[in-house]
């Protein structure tokens, strides 16, 4: 027989588990905050708008969006971290948040241990791309080569000190030996228009709708994808990985992914995934990320934790051993 300290204790806990697992079977039934934690218009908004107008429908409650800019992506993250892991309130995140806690000293907000992953959505590969004034290169193995040899002779623009395209460039640079002068912008488009004016050399960016144009009239030259596998975007582009020596597997990029509070219930998370991964099967959708460069992850939500997990690790490794700070 039980003992009497033995059933108040269990029938306590059936008390406090009843509310929480019947919240997790009628979730959602009210509308969903999405943080984005970047400015309208931008490329993380732009897909996010898409995207979760789709993954709406799904889970048949509307999803509002809410814009949070600021300290590369950590104010919207700030914002999660506060939230209740009811499901209710969810963050759209890219790869600044595995870079931005590093360059702004706030451990707190370690995606390994401040959020949980909901579901991988698209990665959007860096285009090493030159300005056709300044730079001629036929691949992006004989530019490199000139970059050694000529040291001061480079500028590279970024969309800013500590950006993904930033930190992409000092990681390449580290492998293969390169050295250049780096030239921070406020955003990646006034970055691309001092390159396609000659003003610098070359620049990785991550946006393809702001890059295609300059490519098309020919101002600036694609050389190479940093991902590991070509664009369907630019399927003529080679990638680092094939045509350099020195970067065989090399995958660098952004991306981005939903998350949600730490103690979020598993089934919540579980809904979110499916609701996501079947609004990206939708062919509208597939065509209008594919317009923007992204490509479907095809991560299970433990495959995407640990994704996380791993770019986190990659990136304060870079940024600590580079003494990079914020600013």
């Amino acid at each position: 027989m039980l003992s009497k300290k033995t059933l108040v204790t269990a029938v306590a806990a059936l008390v406090c588990a009843g509310p929480v697992a019947q919240a997790a079977n009628t979730y959602p039934d009210k509308p969903i905050a999405l943080i984005i934690g970047f400015a309208p218009g931008g490329p993380t908004d732009a897909i996010g708008r898409v995207l979760f107008k789709k993954v709406s429908e799904e889970l048949k409650v509307p999803i509002v969006i809410e814009n949070r800019p600021g300290a590369g992506g950590n104010i919207g993250a700030q914002e999660l971290l506060r939230a209740k892991p009811d499901g209710y309130t969810l963050m759209y995140g890219t790869s600044s948040i595995t870079t931005a806690p590093a360059l702004f000293a706030r451990e707190d907000l370690n995606p390994k241990t401040a959020f949980v992953a909901a579901g991988c959505s698209v990665s959007v590969p860096l285009i090493l791309l030159t300005s056709q004034k300044t730079v001629d290169a036929k691949n992006a193995e004989s530019f490199y080569k000139d970059m050694k040899n000529h040291p001061d002779k480079y500028f590279m623009g970024s969309s800013g000190n500590g950006s993904i395209d930033h930190l992409v460039a000092m990681d390449i640079a580290n492998k293969l030996g390169l050295k250049f002068q780096h030239v921070p912008y406020k955003g990646n488009g006034p970055a691309l228009t001092d390159l396609a004016g000659g003003n610098t050399n070359f620049m990785y960016s991550g946006s393809f709708n702001s890059a295609m144009p300059f490519i098309q009239d020919g101002r600036v030259k694609p050389l190479a994808v940093t991902s590991n596998k070509r664009s369907v975007v630019l399927p003529d582009v080679p990638t680092l990985s094939e045509s350099v020596p020195g970067l065989e597997g090399f995958d660098g990029g952004t991306w981005q992914v939903l998350l949600a509070p730490k103690g979020t219930s598993t089934d919540i998370l579980k809904k979110l995934d499916q609701a996501l991964q079947k609004a990206m099967k939708d062919p509208a959708i597939l065509e209008s990320l594919r317009f923007q460069g992204a490509e479907v992850m095809n991560k299970s939500p433990q495959q995407c934790q640990d994704f996380i997990d791993r770019e986190y690790d990659r990136w304060s490794d870079t940024i600590s051993r580079l003494g990079l700070k914020a600013g």
